[in-house]
């Protein structure tokens, strides 16, 4: 008997961990696969300025909730907004503002790619910069309509995912509220010394640091923009002090609920060529648990957000998928 439970044991063992590691190899497969890259667009090379919006939690302000990028498209008043989120591997306008702007009299041809569908072309003013940009994928029955009697209303028609980065390189300087996209790096930036690899399979950002003498890869995603670290339950506890109050709400990612916790942090990390404060460390239920021991298999040490980058500026360099963090000075060229 004891021996027939033992081997009982021993199967269900065998079964979850061949289920958990098909399960781990499907995540990868997913999460990093090629996507084709169909956007393309044309823009000036002028910086493209951005700005941070807030956001209130019960008690709590947050200051930079997200990274906007101003949008003027020509006869709408509204004040619209793409959000610059890099964990986006696909730049996305909403299907319900995007019916809208053709009721207002703007062309929104559409074509069909397999089961998505994509705005043929379209015309736009990005954060100061005259675009035009064709290909860009829609997300179904998502999105708010423009509401052209309240033009005061600010609305958010998209996100600037990283097709809009590839095979480019973006400074962005988050003090000065600037991100520029060059195509070539210009003589003053490869002059810097100190460029770091990252890896960029399926247009996610993984760059390497290492914090409390650990390296690890993290997915850099400003679409987290108010987070330093999103990490492990452990993690949150090993880098932050125990007496430190801890601030927790619920949170949105297109629709679904998350109840994160944030507390504020001393640690720092080795990243890029410099050395930047967490300044805060945050966990999401769902996932805190048990993330630390799937970072082995799955490469993502956690999700890394702006908050860490605030008086500074991050090159990132997708031809040559390298990358380096420099002090934000109002001297350097853009």
């Amino acid at each position: 008997m004891v021996k027939k439970i033992t081997y009982a044991f021993l199967a269900i063992f065998l079964l979850l961990t061949i289920v958990g590691i098909f399960g781990i190899r499907h995540f990868n497969n997913l999460w990093f696969k090629e996507t084709p890259n169909y956007l393309i667009y044309t823009s000036e090379a002028k910086p493209i300025d951005f700005r941070w919006s807030g956001n209130t939690y019960g008690d709590y302000f947050e200051p930079h909730e997200a990274m906007l990028i101003p949008v003027q498209m020509a006869g709408i008043v509204n004040p619209l907004y793409f959000q610059f989120d890099t964990g986006a591997p696909t730049t996305l306008i909403y299907g319900n503002t995007l019916k809208s702007l053709g009721e207002a009299g703007i062309d929104v041809a559409e074509i069909a790619k397999g089961d998505r569908r994509y705005v043929q072309s379209l015309d736009f003013v990005l954060g100061g910069n005259n675009t035009s940009a064709a290909m860009i994928q829609i997300l179904e029955n998502y999105g708010n309509p423009i509401d052209q009697s309240d033009t005061t209303r600010a609305l958010k028609i998209g996100t600037i995912g990283a097709d809009f980065m590839d095979q480019r390189i973006t400074l962005i300087d988050f003090k000065n509220e600037v991100i520029q996209i060059y195509n070539e790096r210009p003589h003053w930036m490869s002059s810097l010394s100190g460029f770091q690899a990252f890896a960029f399979d399926g247009r996610r950002f993984m760059l390497p640091t290492q914090i409390a003498g650990k390296e690890l890869e993290l997915f850099y995603d400003s679409g987290c923009s108010a987070f330093g670290l999103i990490t492990s339950k452990k993690r949150f506890d090993d880098y932050t002090d125990e007496k430190e109050k801890e601030v927790k709400y619920e949170g949105k990612r297109f629709g679904e609920s998350l109840t994160i916790h944030h507390k504020s942090s001393n640690e720092t990390m080795e990243i890029g060529h410099a050395t930047l404060p967490l300044k805060r460390i945050s966990y999401v239920d769902i996932y805190a648990d048990y993330q630390r021991f799937m970072t082995p298999f799955t490469r993502i040490g956690g999700w890394l957000g702006n908050k860490p980058f605030t008086e500074s500026t991050l090159i990132l360099d997708t031809k040559k998928e390298e990358f380096i963090v420099i002090e934000s000075t109002d001297n350097y060229q853009k």
